[in-house]
Parts: structure tokens; sequence; C-alpha cells
């Protein structure tokens, strides 16, 4: 999953980056950066992370 599907999965879903960091462990800021767009940069782990949760809550729906 690249970048702009990562972001747009986010968006679709509703999720807060809050739930995103609760629910992975993976940095607030560090989300809070990708997501807006400051930093296409992620850790390989915590990319991981991020998609394995949006896909388990894109299933959910």
């Amino acid at each position: 999953m690249d970048n702009q599907e990562m972001r747009r999965l986010k968006e679709q879903l509703g999720l807060i980056d809050y739930k995103i960091n609760y629910k992975t462990g993976v940095h607030l800021g560090v989300i809070e950066d990708f997501f807006s767009g400051k930093t296409d940069e992620l850790d390989p782990r915590d990319r991981q992370r991020i998609e394995a949760l949006l896909t388990a809550e894109a299933k959910k729906r």
C-alpha cells in the first residue's frame, strides 16, 4: 500500500490519529506528521503496523 492509499483509506474509515496510535503503538507525532503530509517517511515496522490496522478496520465495515 502506498502513502496516498493509506491516507485515503484513513479518511474513508474516519479514523483519528489517536486511535491509530493507541491500536498500533506507533508514536502519535509520527502518525500526525505522516497523515498530514508533513513527511512521507515511515519506519518499515511502523508502516506494517499501520497498514495492518487500516486493513483490519476496512474489513470490519
